[in-house]
């Protein structure tokens, strides 16, 4: 994640940048000390001989140094300087004149000498290369001070990506505007108007929801207590288990939508199977005799590791799913290490289990009604939010549901 943040790239770039830019400025800045050397070598040269043309003639001290100053060169008094040219001087000198071109590193300088004297003259380039240094400087602060306005422009982007995960992780409360008169501030506004449409949406499809649930439960209530009131106990019973069956699909309905929503709290804890089992059957409606004459289950406890009310909803569909397209035989329930398998005779799935996880999905290739195809939706999506998947698979006239993972402990 760090090797990929934009804000290390850009660093990175601006290092490189500050790099080649010194880089270029040190070898710029020593080409042109190298290149007015090399010319004030050249024009010492000739004043030196002119010099020497002096002396022959009988020029004396003050001639040379008027010569000098008329062509703008400068005795250097400075004694640090003056001091590194002290081995040039030449001993025991009693008359005459003595003039010669000394090159250095950080130029060229024409040394004069008398007997009772000696002097300097020429320049610093570092006097003359001011502008080349001054110019490097402010390059530097130019780019320096890029770099922090970038970095400050993007820095406000750590704080909408904070936001946009809580908002992800179902916080519905953020604020994410960002004072900013550029793109990072545009997509802060548009994000923050994206939330605010979002959450007035959910809000009403609570809403909505939960009018239609309660609308329902209204005549579901009073139709229960009219099927109270039947004196034949076999019509009584079977109106009964229709209205808990419905009231049952309703309370389903309200627990998907919590977890579509992300607003379920899932409690992930160990449970022993035969109590899902258990809750599982009253949830279908199914009494002691059906449950053998329809099922073959372990008579081992095993151990689950998931959320009670979520495992049981899945397995529920899946053992519904398997009674209703069961060629024959019973369907079978069984461990397999740490996965929970749901076998039933039948035909394979016309489709592949990803198109099947689809919400609303049709089969289309067979006349059957298959109700409203949020049977296997609902068990991906009951699984995935335990950290649990589900697999399939069809071998020997079997098909066989597989949920991997969430068998914890084995009974010994």
């Amino acid at each position: 994640m760090i090797k990929n943040s934009i804000i290390v790239k850009i660093s990175i770039l601006f290092i490189v940048a500050i790099i080649g830019l010194g880089a270029f400025s040190y070898y710029f800045i020593r080409e042109e000390i190298n290149k007015e050397i090399l010319e004030n070598q050249l024009k010492y040269s000739q004043f030196l001989a002119t010099i020497n043309q002096l002396v022959r003639f009988g020029g004396n001290v003050d001639l040379i140094e008027k010569y000098l100053y008329e062509l703008g060169l400068q005795q250097i008094q400075e004694e640090k300087a003056l001091k590194n040219f002290e081995n040039h001087l030449t001993p025991n000198l009693t008359n005459g004149i003595i003039a010669k071109v000394i090159k250095q590193e950080n130029g060229v300088y024409l040394f004069l000498q008398t007997p009772t004297e000696w002097k300097l003259y020429g320049d610093f380039h570092k006097n003359k290369l001011f502008n080349y240094y001054l110019i490097t400087f402010f390059a530097f602060l130019v780019v320096v001070f890029l770099f922090a306005l970038v970095i400050k422009s993007i820095l406000p982007l750590k704080t909408l990506r904070k936001e946009i995960r809580k908002f992800a992780n179902g916080q519905t409360n953020i604020a994410c505007k960002i004072n900013q008169n550029d793109e990072i501030g545009e997509l802060s506004r548009e994000f923050e108007n994206a939330v605010e449409k979002i959450n007035a949406l959910n809000q009403s499809r609570h809403l909505f929801l939960r009018a239609i649930m309660h609308e329902l439960k209204t005549p579901i209530t009073k139709g229960r207590i009219t099927a109270e009131m039947i004196d034949n106990s076999v019509y009584k019973e079977r109106l009964c288990s229709v209205f808990e069956r419905l009231n049952s699909l309703i309370n389903e309905f309200a627990k998907i939508e919590e977890l579509s929503s992300r607003n379920y709290c899932l409690n992930k804890q160990n449970y022993v199977l035969k109590d899902i089992l258990n809750q599982v059957f009253a949830m279908l409606l199914l009494d002691k005799t059906q449950i053998q004459e329809l099922f073959s289950l372990p008579n081992e406890n095993y151990i689950l590791r998931c959320d009670f009310e979520m495992l049981t909803l899945a397995i529920k569909n899946l053992l519904d799913n398997a009674l209703k397209y069961k060629s024959k035989g019973k369907v079978e329930l069984r461990a397999k290490g740490d996965d929970l398998e749901i076998l039933n005779f039948g035909t394979p799935l016309p489709y592949s289990l990803k198109d099947h996880c689809k919400p609303f999905f049709k089969d289309e290739k067979s006349n059957k009604n298959g109700g409203l195809g949020l049977g296997i939706y609902i068990v991906k999506s009951t699984l995935e939010s335990q950290g649990l998947t589900l697999d399939y698979t069809h071998i020997n006239d079997m098909n066989i549901f597989i949920i991997k993972g969430v068998i914890a402990q084995n009974p010994k």
